[in-house]
């Protein structure tokens, strides 16, 4: 895995006060809200949840959730080079998926996207608002308002993919599954 594949890890903080903050490289057209990266090294989730703006000038993506950080810097040189960075690397707030680890440095984090295909993909684990799903490269996870009758999802269901947007809870057998929610 290289830079053209991922966007490397330059650093990656927890802050009490807004979660994990997460520095990388690589990014050609910003981060939606609710988009998911995974971790080449840990196979681990996070979920966007904003861009973090530190100057006026930082270069903008269409779409993006921001939010303003104020950089508390007392030396002229350290402000040069933190400005010259600005538009090389890019501040993300994330959200760990079914851990709490934050990304590790000189990992690479891939866009990570699901798609239920006809071939139905067992549900490994339910976390929070995701399922975890054996994948035939491993594993996938795909967020729950894309799967019908969702609230009654159970680990050892799987997901099969419909003409619609969302897909379908089944069984091993394919027939569909209808539980009383709970």
């Amino acid at each position: 895995m290289d830079s053209k594949h991922g966007h490397k890890v330059i650093a990656s903080f927890k802050v009490p006060s807004i979660g994990i903050l997460v520095t990388i490289s690589n990014v050609k057209l910003g981060f939606k809200s609710g988009m998911i990266l995974k971790s080449v090294l840990k196979n681990l989730y996070w979920e966007i949840e904003k861009r973090v703006i530190h100057f006026d000038t930082d270069i903008r993506f269409e779409g993006e959730t921001e939010t303003f950080v104020h950089l508390n810097i007392r030396d002229v040189s350290e402000f040069s080079l933190v400005k010259e960075k600005a538009n090389k690397y890019f501040d993300y707030i994330i959200k760990p998926i079914g851990h709490q680890e934050k990304p590790k440095v000189d990992d690479f984090l891939v866009f990570s996207s699901t798609i239920a295909r006809p071939e139905k993909m067992k549900i490994l684990k339910i976390i929070d608002d995701y399922l975890l799903l054996k994948t035939e490269n491993g594993t996938g996870i795909l967020n729950k308002k894309y799967v019908t009758r969702r609230e009654t999802a159970q680990i050892g269901d799987y997901v099969r993919h419909c003409e619609h947007m969302f897909h379908d809870l089944v069984d091993e057998n394919d027939n569909f599954i209808f539980r009383n929610k709970k």
